[in-house]
């Protein structure tokens, strides 16, 4: 029961704006085991490469780079080649050994997964000390292995980087990339072209702070739909918090009032998540040399409050790596903490009230060990957050396996179409009766979390004993607003960002020209294909074989259509309704305006 099968877990809810398929299954309330005290144990996996492998582990982030609907893990390591362990889906990894992207060796602390050129699958950049940065492109299907890239500033910059963090500041559709250095040395902020290539920007306080930084993470604290930024250093030194201007300019302002930033401190990681269900981020931030971590709260004005009473802020240590996650499926964001230097880890159950009980009973705490970089994903896909901790001094890395209770419990991966293609900026509020009480909670996708690692890119919201999700409001980077409404629990869903124009804000247009890469891809029996259109024009939209010969007419341009966002689906027949055979296929998009035709295509793979 713990692992579920790759046919189950290919069955999903597909949602953009309206249902597209549903598939029902009654027995997915059996997904969960028995739980034991607080809700449930972890269990220590021991076999395979992935907690075998000893090493100098710094960084891990989950994505699912190859698009077969389980989590993946990436590992950065220092002087040592890089880890890259390829999810099987029935509970075990196989570890990649070809490619650069596990042959570059490096000193490799930070690391974050994210589809910077919005073709439908991760890239991955990896953040190094006293070398160039790493950028690797993911070339996609078939085969889903990485290019190395050696061209442009984000790559050729030197610098003594520990963390790396996309995020799309600007909201112009594609992700942008924040780079801490430590040493002094200014940290980096690179603006995506959306052609592939970046520009690195050098005016403004946040690219001129200097600071020994070891840790970043986007965040809109202020809630006015565009990513802040907060900035760990060690020195001790304070801490950063830079406040997004937004439009037009899309500068920063630095945060100088206030305990968040005025600690001093020697801050190693950092962690957004609103762990009070009040609708705003709250902050964590991990310290060593044995001071105690800062837990910030929210007051929604723009202001924190430091928390100064709990174990959660008096356990001092030597702590770098953190990651909030329902661990328990209650309806609420627990803690885990990795600690350095043979301290045992913390995991900190939220108790629904503003405070949390420290987990003292099971391996998960009793580990010791000399732990860096956390992050949490349901890698089994049973429903649970399972936890991925890194260990250097040539120790092997932890695993646990989460065994799970029965609370209820939704899992959603994102799509973006306007919005960059990860989600990342996306905010997911989910809303259900647990216990009797409606209640809401927010979480928001993130490019980094902790000391240079990252959780899984889908959002898990534990449910308690709800029996049904009332709605589902996802606030999308685009600031499209899409809503679903009375969901059932115990299931795992897909939503692409919406291409009707009725969930497109008064005044949003689409920045440009854009086909996008079709979803799901590769697919059977049919797949969605996204265009927008920044101007009113005659799109033509058509089908073709790898011999160039025209299979089916889509979208015929008989007519003009006004500027917006448009779905399209093909079912795998040609022009006259017979099913085409499986293969690699090209669609393209001819959009003729008055001044101008744009003609963009891209690839797609039908499989039967």
């Amino acid at each position: 029961m713990k692992n579920l099968s790759r046919a189950f877990r290919s069955a999903c809810f597909y949602l953009c704006g309206s249902f597209l398929a549903t598939a029902v299954f009654p027995g997915a309330a059996l997904l969960l085991l028995p739980g034991e005290f607080y809700g449930q144990s972890f269990t220590k996996i021991t076999s395979g490469s992935i907690v075998t492998d000893g090493g100098n582990s710094y960084g891990a982030a989950w994505g699912d780079y190859d698009n077969d609907g389980d989590v993946d893990l990436f590992v950065a390591n220092d002087i040592q080649s890089n880890f890259l362990y390829r999810n099987n889906g029935n509970g075990s990894f196989t570890k990649i050994t070809s490619g650069v992207i596990v042959n570059d060796g490096g000193r490799s602390f930070g690391t974050t997964w994210g589809d910077y050129d919005n073709d439908g699958d991760l890239d991955l950049f990896v953040a190094n000390d006293d070398q160039n940065n790493f950028l690797y492109r993911n070339d996609g299907p078939p085969n889903f292995t990485f290019s190395k890239i050696t061209s442009g500033v984000i790559v050729n910059d030197g610098g003594l980087s520990y963390g790396a963090a996309w995020g799309d500041y600007d909201n112009d559709g594609d992700l942008d990339l924040f780079v801490n250095n430590k040493g002094g040395t200014n940290n980096f902020l690179y603006s995506n072209n959306g052609n592939g290539t970046f520009n690195k920007v050098t005016s403004g306080i946040i690219v001129n702070d200097g600071g020994n930084s070891r840790a970043a993470s986007w965040g809109d604290f202020d809630n006015d739909r565009d990513l802040d930024l907060f900035v760990a250093n060690t020195g001790p030194q304070n801490n950063f918090l830079y406040r997004n201007d937004g439009p037009p300019n899309f500068t920063f302002s630095k945060i100088t009032t206030g305990a968040i930033v005025n600690d001093g401190g020697n801050s190693h990681g950092v962690s957004w998540g609103d762990y009070e269900n009040d609708g705003d981020l709250d902050l964590f931030v991990a310290n060593t040399a044995n001071q105690s971590n800062f837990l910030y709260s929210n007051n929604g004005n723009g202001t924190f409050t430091k928390i100064t009473t709990g174990a959660i802020v008096n356990d001092g240590g030597s702590s770098l790596g953190s990651a909030w996650g329902d661990f328990d499926n209650d309806g609420d964001l627990d803690l885990f903490v990795a600690n350095d230097l043979g301290s045992s880890n913390f995991l900190y159950s939220n108790n629904g009230n503003g405070s949390f009980t420290k987990i003292t009973a099971g391996v998960i705490v009793n580990d010791g060990g000399v732990s860096q970089g956390a992050a949490w994903a349901d890698y089994d896909n049973d429903g649970d957050l399972d936890m991925f901790v890194a260990n250097a001094g040539n120790t092997s890395n932890f695993l646990y396996a989460n065994d799970g209770n029965n609370n209820k419990w939704i899992n959603i991966k994102l799509v973006g179409m306007a919005s960059n293609r990860s989600a990342i900026g996306a905010r997911v509020k989910v809303q259900a009766t647990i216990n009797g009480i409606s209640r809401s909670q927010v979480q928001e996708i993130a490019g980094q979390t902790g000391f240079g690692s990252q959780n899984s890119l889908n959002v898990e919201f534990g449910l308690g004993n709800a029996a049904i999700i009332n709605m589902i409001e996802i606030t999308w980077p685009s600031n499209i607003v899409q809503t679903i409404t009375n969901q059932s629990v115990n299931q795992f869903i897909t939503v692409i960002e919406s291409a009707t124009a009725i969930d497109i804000p008064q005044g949003a247009i689409p920045p440009r020209f854009e086909l996008a890469q079709n979803y799901p891809n590769p697919f059977n029996p049919a797949t969605q294909i996204h265009y927008q259109l920044p101007k009113t024009a005659k799109a033509r939209l058509a089908i073709f074989n790898s011999l160039g010969q025209k299979v089916r007419t889509l979208v015929n341009g008989d007519k003009p259509q006004a500027a917006g966002f448009y779905t399209v689906e093909w079912d795998g027949r040609n022009d006259t309704g017979e099913r085409v055979s499986s293969g690699i296929y090209f669609y393209r998009l001819e959009a003729e305006t008055a001044s101008q035709t744009v003609v963009q295509t891209r690839k797609m793979i039908l499989l039967k």
